[in-house]
């Protein structure tokens, strides 16, 4: 919540050109400049994750091969990441609530006492991949993970609001409406953990346990959830580097959803248990550098008059 405040409220008053001012002004030139290009390569890895994930999802619920989920998910973002950022906009705030409320269903209508409370001594006897030793530690290599990536479309859509009042409200309801989702989701798979821990969709063996409707229901669900995801993340890297230019914009846009397909063969699972924690882990630098911004020292921020 503080973080999607924090980060939007940036964007507006920073009026930067690209993110690169962004990351500087978080952890200064050196250390920004590294986090401004490390953050464009997992920006791209996650679009690259999310076209594997639609092939997965397709894969597990409709007993479809997976290259024509990825295939069909590549094809539709590339051509709403083409309408640019108001269509963007309004298609995150349609699909957002939709799927906050079908996570909040299908994760709360799974959580079982009993479950839950065998959770801890489940883990400890399976096979599992984990980030760190410690579920703390986990809860912050997860959310440093989460805010490297989103850093970059914050700033982005906060730079074009006009109200500090708005971006500020709007980053602390979409931080809370996130959490909750997520806590959702978390007490469902752990309440079933045993079943859950082998699949590379998860929250599809929770919907299928409430219903078999549900679940093509939520198959669908999310799909909108990784589409809206993947269209986020290669509008943010193709707007990065066109600077402008809207020719230049387009070749981006199509050269990387290319890119995104053939890496999108890759297996969901692994490629989310090789890179997110080595990310999570790094994000914990950045983490340390906005709280340095806004509790000691807030340098030269506004570039304009609010």
């Amino acid at each position: 919540m503080w973080f999607g405040a924090y980060a939007m409220d940036t964007g507006l008053r920073l009026q930067a050109k690209d993110s690169k001012e962004v990351f500087i002004y978080f952890c200064g030139k050196y250390l920004g400049i590294f986090f401004y290009w490390f953050a464009q390569l997992f920006i791209l890895v996650v679009f690259v994750v999310m076209i594997s994930g639609a092939g997965a999802t397709v894969s597990e619920h409709f007993g479809v091969g997976v290259v024509p989920g990825r295939a069909l998910m590549a094809i539709l973002v590339m051509i709403t990441a083409l309408l640019r950022l108001d269509t963007i906009v309004k298609i995150l705030g349609i699909a957002g609530p939709i799927i906050v409320i079908f996570a909040i269903v299908v994760g709360a209508g799974n959580f079982n006492v009993e479950g839950f409370g065998q959770a801890g001594d489940i883990l400890n006897n399976i096979q599992i991949s984990t980030a760190t030793n410690h579920w703390w530690q986990s809860g912050f290599v997860y959310s440093s993970f989460v805010l490297l990536v989103a850093l970059p479309f914050l700033a982005n859509v906060g730079k074009e609001e006009t109200s500090r009042k708005n971006v500020i409200l709007g980053g602390t309801l979409g931080g809370l409406i996130m959490l909750i989702g997520v806590f959702a989701i978390y007490i469902g798979i752990l309440s079933n953990v045993e079943e859950t821990h082998t699949m590379d969709i998860p929250t599809l063996f929770l919907a299928n346990q409430i219903s078999p409707s549900l679940s093509l229901v939520f198959s669908i669900i999310l799909l909108i959830a990784i589409y809206t995801t993947a269209v986020g993340m290669l509008w943010t890297v193709a707007v990065q580097f066109s600077k402008g230019d809207t020719k230049k914009y387009r070749l981006i846009t199509i050269g990387l959803t290319i890119v995104g397909f053939f890496g999108g063969l890759l297996p969901f699972a692994k490629i989310i248990d090789l890179v997110y924690p080595i990310v999570g882990y790094i994000g914990l630098i950045l983490i340390a550098g906005m709280l340095y911004r806004q509790f000691i020292n807030k340098g030269n921020i506004d570039k304009q008059k609010f």
